[in-house]
């Protein structure tokens, strides 16, 4: 999880400035949205081939490491992944949340969709039923197949 083609910053360091304000004190509805979206997902995708693998529990474990978040985010963080994890997460609904901020193709969306695609990266291999959910996010996202052949593509060479 080196750096991004650029300006060098590591998407870390790029996901902790899109989620500024969470390096202390209390998250702003805002950030609340974001986190709680985000950790969702990574639970929901982690999930999603039917074994949460120690890659995908430090990633999302870093993740809330590198974001600074405070022991407030952390909760949320936490209490978003473990809903991201149960039957009928509703992913759709809490996309729109995020999309109601950020709309789709902008940069909080984007470094969003960046993060998702590498937790389902992060243990090496893809099954089809994670492959399925990864579809139904992108899809929720605004994405179509190929648009997430190439992003895949991408980040994996």
């Amino acid at each position: 999880m080196g750096t991004t083609e650029g300006d060098g910053k590591s998407m870390w360091q790029q996901l902790g400035g899109m989620i500024g304000g969470i390096f202390g004190g209390r998250l702003s509805t805002e950030e609340e949205v974001q986190v709680e979206v985000l950790f969702g997902l990574l639970g929901f995708l982690a999930k999603a081939d039917g074994l949460i693998t120690s890659y995908e529990s430090d990633f999302a474990k870093q993740m809330m490491d590198d974001l600074k978040l405070s022991i407030g985010g952390r909760e949320k963080a936490v209490n978003a992944f473990k809903a991201g994890l149960t039957t009928g997460f509703d992913v759709e609904s809490e996309i729109k949340r995020f999309s109601a901020l950020y709309p789709s193709g902008s940069e909080e969306m984007e470094r969003m969709f960046e993060a998702l695609l590498r937790l389902s990266l992060s243990d090496g291999r893809m099954y089809r039923r994670e492959r399925d959910a990864l579809e139904r996010v992108a899809t929720a996202f605004g994405l179509n197949k190929d648009a997430l052949e190439t992003r895949l593509r991408a980040l994996q060479t």
